[in-house]
């Protein structure tokens, strides 16, 4: 007669129910969503630099946060403020004139975040800052077009003509590689291997500039 199989006590349970709630949790990405398979590896790129001892430069984004949120007050001050004015009726402002300004001066605003986004930042995910004594400043760029299947990580001195852009050449170390080698079949990122080919990429970056 084949044994019998105890059945756990309810202690057992609890432990080993705190243990899967308690551990790491395993991020899984939908293999067909380009943009989120793209994020999660730059995201590990941009660890490896910061591995690698770069600082990272966020001028541009900060810019771009701080020209969101003007106009965002901008476009909640052209919302709200009637019901400001009747708290001042002493204030006689022009509505339409007013609302106008508010419009004129939110497309402008827009119009310079996307400045930033196109002229200065281009592909690139990543800006470093140079360290004295330490690394050059870089600019690490991407690029995954919609429903492709090719990542290209391209790694330039900051200082090179084009290093935001991916392909722009200009002695930048560069790879393209098929996401499938990055990622599992569940959808989880091979985070070592991304870090390890972005290694490759910085370390080469970082040697052609003293050539």
């Amino acid at each position: 007669m084949a044994p019998s199989r105890r059945k756990p006590r309810k202690e057992e349970l609890d432990v080993f129910t705190e243990e899967q709630e308690t551990g790491p949790k395993i991020e899984r990405i939908d293999l067909g969503d380009t943009a989120s398979l793209k994020r999660a590896l730059d995201d590990a790129v941009i660890q490896a630099a910061c591995d690698a001892g770069h600082t990272i430069d966020n001028t541009y984004t900060d810019a771009k946060i701080v020209l969101g949120l003007l106009a965002c007050a901008i476009a909640c001050f052209a919302q709200f403020y009637p019901k400001l004015l009747q708290h001042f009726p002493k204030l006689h402002l022009n509505n339409t004139w007013l609302v106008a300004g508010c419009v004129v001066a939110y497309a402008i605003l827009s119009s310079l975040m996307t400045v930033v986004a196109m002229l200065f930042e281009k592909d690139a995910i990543a800006l470093t800052q140079a360290v004295p004594g330490g690394p050059p400043a870089l600019a690490i760029a991407s690029r995954l077009p919609r429903f492709a299947e090719n990542y290209t990580l391209q790694i330039a001195l900051r200082d090179a003509p084009e290093a935001t852009k991916c392909g722009s050449g200009s002695g930048a170390a560069a790879l393209t590689k098929s996401v499938g080698a990055y990622f599992h079949e569940d959808g989880q990122l091979a985070v070592d291997v991304i870090k390890q080919d972005a290694a490759k990429l910085l370390a080469q970056a970082v040697a052609s500039k003293s050539q």
